[in-house]
């Protein structure tokens, strides 16, 4: 009974993490933004974009929530110069609709953003993974293996979103290793709704387990150059487009 007692304590007493709010991610964005030699960024590059984007992701705003220029600068701390800069590079990239003498709305994502979305990511991704492992080195090695590390420890810990986290770093490597620019630039502008789906799948049961199993054989085979890497990452992708759909269906039902 005491240590009954004793575990109930413990677990009362546990920090819990708190829910990331829109003030506080610009917060951070506006600290790296100091901390950085970084006098010709603008603010909407430096931190209303990225911060826009990462509360979209992960869901602090939901999707067809109201974007109104006045509020959201407010929360994001800066003046409403930069917002319509914002929303017009957000709506490029797929995660905010601009209706014309409404304003800006947060985009749903849909059944064919998901089908799309993954199509042209097997191109790219398929193509980073054959060029990495081609252009392989022990410095890269080595930070695939410390991504993966991190990536174990988060499923052992059954921490969906720093798995995910993780995931973005491990494809950020790989981007690097593949050293193509063009690739990267194209890459890079499919990064808000990428992650977006990526949480999304993670909501799946088992889903984390089998992206991390899948993700070390795409590893290993880029590591030693293995000719069917880019199968490989056709059945991640495959993977995680069901998962996707799945838990999108069901939110329908």
């Amino acid at each position: 009974m005491p240590a009954a007692k004793t575990a109930s304590s413990k677990a009362t007493t546990a920090p819990r993490r708190q829910a990331p709010t829109l003030e506080s991610i610009a917060t951070r964005y506006h600290a790296q933004l100091r901390s950085l030699d970084s006098a010709g960024d603008s603010l909407s590059d430096g931190v209303v974009v990225p911060a826009l984007r990462e509360a979209i992701v992960e869901g602090v705003l939901a999707p067809g929530s109201r974007l109104s220029e006045v509020q959201v600068a407010k929360q994001l701390n800066v003046s409403r110069t930069p917002m319509r800069e914002a929303f017009a590079q957000l709506e490029r990239e797929g995660l905010v609709t601009i209706l014309p003498r409404v304003g800006a709305y947060v985009r749903s994502v849909t059944l064919r953003d998901v089908e799309e979305i993954y199509t042209v990511r097997a191109a790219l991704e398929c193509l980073a993974v054959q060029l990495a492992s081609e252009r392989m080195t022990p410095l890269g090695a080595a930070q695939l293996d410390e991504v993966i590390n991190a990536m174990r420890a988060s499923v052992e810990a059954d921490d969906a979103a720093a798995y995910v986290d993780a995931l973005d770093r491990f494809y950020t490597i790989v981007m690097t290793i593949a050293d193509n620019r063009t690739l990267q630039q194209n890459h890079a502008s499919l990064i808000g709704p990428v992650r977006r789906l990526r949480r999304i799948a993670m909501a799946r049961g088992g889903r984390m387990r089998a992206s991390f199993e899948q993700a070390v054989r795409i590893r290993d085979a880029i590591v030693n150059g293995t000719g069917d890497v880019q199968d490989l990452m056709r059945e991640q992708l495959r993977g995680a487009c069901a998962a996707a759909l799945d838990v999108l269906n069901n939110a329908s039902k």
